[in-house]
């Protein structure tokens, strides 16, 4: 903390001593940055909220939902604690716009907030429906259905719809009962009339509803590619409301399982920062048949409670309510299948097998780690270093792993010691994983065979019913002897630890594993297991509870445990093994091939270009590639004008088609050769992960991802190494617990990522090898026209964007640098200016942001830049190189002098140079200066006779 008030200056120490803070609290982080909140944030005017939240009324076109939505946002800040339900209550009936309902409902004595909801949006519900069935707009409707093959849609077919609430004080309403000037029921001259339509009483047959709906109903749709509904059955509609990240963004948005696809309105479009709209492959229509007017079409990536999915987003004009459709709404997990089991289910299976679902079970004997002879300890001996916003994070997962007996603290010496690496998660916790790499370099591996995915996924044949099982934190489970314990020792800055149960991270767990696993359930019938992931499957519903009854009770008395929230019972569908598994059989998981097929047509030769290489990269396994390509290759020749037509745009559709198939993606073997291709352009990230089949290398997977702002902002060396740790995240489902290559056209890349110390790194390039940690990987240089996958596919980046709380980790590094370095803003701003200024500084931050050419195409001067390119970087605008600053010439005696200040001698103003400043001959300066220093030669210490 003293560091940290140090660098903030003065005035925060005055603010600090302001609130008066205690001597204990100074010390604690937390509380210092609460002190610190208290006093910069601006404070709330109650008196005003609360005037503000009283005078909000429902205003003109505007839904009851929206309503309720600005009444909940603006009592969240008038403080009004176990009171809000009932202020929020008060408010909703008393600011609508229904003066009628309004009354009604201030005469109910019980009423609850949920129950004035309900009736203002049935009232909603009723007003709408009346008008849309006396023809009245239909534009101002909500829910998407989709139409499935070819059969035409009835408007008689009736979905959930928050409608626009109908304007009593502006519009004069008629009586329903007998079409007149509306009056009390009791004065109604139908009230006692029969209806010669239906034949009941209360009202003429000129305003008999039982017309209108049948008439409806028989009016048939044209075939259509999306339909616009809103009508609810009996008026009863309860909006479900959820707030969603889309693109990063919180966005509100009213759930319908009946709508194949999900729209957006304009304004939310704009406030998304207005993604790129393409022409939509859907026509868009209305109840009454009516097209609707979609501005286009983008790929949007939704994130909620740690899931993700890229669904097409379509822009709807006068769209009322954003809405979430079935597609997005399964892939998000926030609706159940039918089919899949009921909670009473699930309940029912966690009270069959109460210990499956509890704790960390315990999976076989002590498992000693064996040494090769002669191995060599490493051992590390001070903490990296963890952002302080971490620290209490990581404070709270270790003591979590001590309390479940996974480690222990470690006080003695040990030979042995790894580094720790904290991952953020995506519920905001972290992940602590250990650097075992040297260990493993030592470690005896066992050999135990891991089952091929073609001959697993072959037994699935006629199955219709499917469970997967999760073991609980799996390597956990299996104890690790007292002799092998001290071997996992790691130093975090509270203190080391060493490991009780096996870690993540050592070479031979995913065999061990693998091998104590397949030993429990290999007699039983209908079961795969693949590591800690566990398919139960059925013919029909009977034979799978059966198989799945026996197997629970084999894992029970195992001692082995299950994670209940990762677990999935009775489902007609899911993912296994990167597969898509269903009753009709066993299909590749889309999202392996979407970086391919979400690819955006060429718009010029050279992304034409590219595109090819890529396809003849890919083209030998398929047969059928020449003949599909041959009006793209006709662009490429001189000879012929650039001149996109459908021709090209449907060889491109094909040429995307045939790149998904089969015959192209292979299984993933885990027992094969892995290796990881990933390259980064200037504005997206591309990757294939590919697998030796045959001597050949074959794709298994594909993904791409567009960068976010602030990541292309990054030097280029910094996107190659993210471009590298996020593949490898994306595709560690493949190559977690096995060693993989990884591919670079970057050659700076290949010690930054593999062989160099991590102390000389540069704050971004550090974070991105920590992440890599988990990984056994060796990595090494491709030159660039050999990766034409990868380079395609980043150059061609879907909407996927980047994971905020990664992100911000890198972000918080470099923050961390700047902030440690000895100079103050004013001092590092005229580092700025003079580096901006500096031909040579200019030039190195160009190509920073660009790519460094070839060394022979560097000027002389430059070439010691050149040189260090892979430690170069910038922050806010400031060139460095792994921590230090780098000097313009303009500035290099006023620094030469600050480093001599003291006369400290030769070694110790390189010392200080080594953690602030750096330029070309910088130690020979530094020796040359303290040299001719007369006092420097002065106080030098005689030279001591050999």
């Amino acid at each position: 903390m003293s560091t940290l008030l140090y660098c903030l200056g003065e005035q925060a120490e005055a603010v600090l001593t302001s609130t008066n803070a205690t001597a204990d609290e100074r010390k604690d982080y937390a509380t210092v940055l609460a002190k610190f909140d208290g006093f910069f944030k601006v404070r709330k005017n109650v008196i005003f909220e609360r005037a503000r939240f009283n005078r909000r009324t429902q205003r003109e076109g505007e839904s009851a939902e929206d309503y309720i939505v600005a009444l909940y946002d603006l009592a969240d800040n008038c403080d009004y604690g176990e009171l809000q339900s009932e202020m929020i209550r008060d408010r909703l009936v008393v600011g609508i716009r229904d003066t009628a309902l309004s009354e009604r409902l201030q005469l109910d004595a019980e009423l609850t907030l949920e129950k004035a909801k309900k009736a203002v949006r049935q009232r909603e519900a009723v007003h709408e429906q009346q008008r849309e069935l006396d023809g009245a707009d239909p534009r101002k409707l909500e829910s998407l259905h989709t139409n499935r093959g070819n059969r035409r849609r009835q408007r008689g077919r009736n979905s959930g719809y928050t409608g626009k609430p109908k304007n009593n004080s502006s519009t004069p309403s008629l009586c329903t009962r007998c079409g007149k000037d509306a009056h009390p029921r009791d004065k109604c001259p139908a009230k006692d009339a029969e209806c010669h339509k239906c034949k009941k009483k209360g009202h003429y047959g000129a305003v008999c509803r039982t017309k209108k709906i049948a008439a409806v109903e028989e009016t048939n749709l044209p075939c259509v590619d999306a339909f616009l509904d809103n009508l609810t059955p009996d008026g009863q509609e309860v909006a479900w409301l959820t707030r969603i990240q889309l693109n990063n963004e919180l966005t509100l948005f009213k759930l319908d399982t009946g709508a194949q696809v999900t729209a957006i309105n304009t304004e939310t479009h704009q406030r998304l920062g207005q993604p790129t709209l393409h022409t939509p492959d859907k026509q868009l229509y209305g109840p009454a048949g009516q097209p609707l007017k979609v501005i286009g079409q983008f790929k949007g990536t939704f994130t909620h409670n740690h899931r993700k999915s890229n669904q097409p987003v379509y822009v709807v004009d006068k769209l009322k309510t954003n809405l979430l459709g079935l597609p997005t709404i399964m892939a998000l997990n926030l609706a159940a299948r039918i089919e899949t089991t009921t909670k009473e289910e699930r309940s029912d299976i966690f009270k069959q097998f109460p210990k499956v679902f509890q704790g960390l079970g315990t999976l076989g004997d002590d498992f000693t780690i064996k040494l090769k002879p002669g191995a060599t300890p490493h051992a590390l001996y001070t903490p990296r270093r963890v952002p302080l916003p971490l620290l209490p994070k990581v404070e709270e997962e270790l003591k979590r792993m001590e309390s479940m007996g996974v480690i222990s603290r470690v006080d003695e010496p040990t030979p042995w010691c790894a580094g720790m690496v904290v991952v953020p998660k995506r519920n905001g916790k972290v992940r602590i994983c250990v650097d075992l790499k040297p260990l493993n370099e030592s470690v005896l591996r066992e050999v135990h065979p891991l089952p091929r995915v073609d001959e697993t996924l072959a037994r699935l044949t006629g199955a219709t019913v499917f469970s997967k099982l999760d073991a609980n934190s799996g390597f956990w489970q299996v104890p690790l002897a007292k002799s092998s314990r001290l071997l996992t020792t790691f130093i975090t800055p509270t203190g080391r630890y060493h490991f009780n149960k096996l870690p993540f991270g050592i070479s031979n767990a995913p065999e061990l594993f693998q091998k104590r696993m397949s030993a429990i359930l290999c007699d039983l019938e209908g079961v795969v297991c693949q590591m800690d992931d566990i398919l139960v499957f059925g013919k029909d519903q009977a034979e799978h509870n059966g198989r799945l009854t026996a197997v629970l009770k084999q894992i029970q008395s195992a001692g082995v445990t299950l994670n209940p929230e990762k677990c999935e019972f009775s489902c007609r569908k899911l993912s296994f093994l990167g597969h898509i598994i269903n009753e009709t059989g066993v299909q590749a998981d889309p999202d392996k091939t979407s970086a391919i097929r979400e690819m955006k047509p060429p718009t010029n030769v050279p992304e034409l270009r590219r595109f090819m290489g890529m396809v003849n990269q890919l083209g030998k396994f398929s047969s059928h590639l020449a003949e599909i390509t041959q009006p793209l290759r006709e662009l490429l020749s001189k000879k012929n004008s650039w001149l996109w037509g459908p021709k090209q745009a449907q060889a491109f559709r094909q040429v995307k088609e045939e790149l998904s198939k089969p015959t192209i993606l292979v299984l993933y073997d885990p027992t094969a050769e892995s290796k990881v291709s990933a390259d980064a352009s200037s504005y997206g990230l591309g990757a294939v992960l590919l697998q030796k089949c045959n001597s050949e290398w074959k794709p298994v997977a594909f993904a791409s991802r567009s960068m976010s702002e602030t990541e292309r902002r990054y030097a280029q060396v910094e996107k190659e190494a993210l471009a590298i740790t996020w593949a490898c995240d994306k595709f560690s489902m493949y190559i977690l617990g096995k060693h993989f290559q990884i591919e670079t056209d970057h050659k700076p890349l290949i010690p930054l990522l593999g062989s160099k110390q991590l102390d000389n790194l540069p704050p971004r390039i550090l974070r991105f090898r920590l992440r890599l940690a988990r990984f056994d990987y060796s990595i090494s240089h491709v030159p660039g026209k050999h990766m034409y996958t990868a380079d395609t596919l980043s150059r061609a980046p879907t909407s996927e964007q980047s994971d905020p709380a990664v992100e911000e980790l890198a972000e918080l590094a470099m923050e961390a640098c700047v902030t440690h370095l000895p100079a103050s803003p004013h001092t590092l701003q005229q580092y700025r200016e003079a580096q901006n200024s500096d031909p040579l500084c200019s030039l190195a931050m160009k190509y920073c942001r660009i790519g460094w050419p070839g060394r022979t195409k560097v000027d002389d001067a430059l070439r010691p830049y050149w040189e260090v390119q892979g430690e170069l970087t910038l922050q806010d605008n400031l060139l460095l190189c792994g921590t230090r600053i780098v000097v313009p010439a303009s500035m290099q005696k006023e620094t030469l002098e600050k480093l001599h200040a003291g006369h400290q001698g030769i070694e110790r103003c390189r010392q200080r140079a080594r953690i602030s400043v750096w330029w070309p001959g910088v130690s020979s300066q530094i020796e040359n200066m303290v040299s001719k220093c007369p006092q420097c030669v002065k106080e030098r210490p005689p030279e001591r006779n050999p």
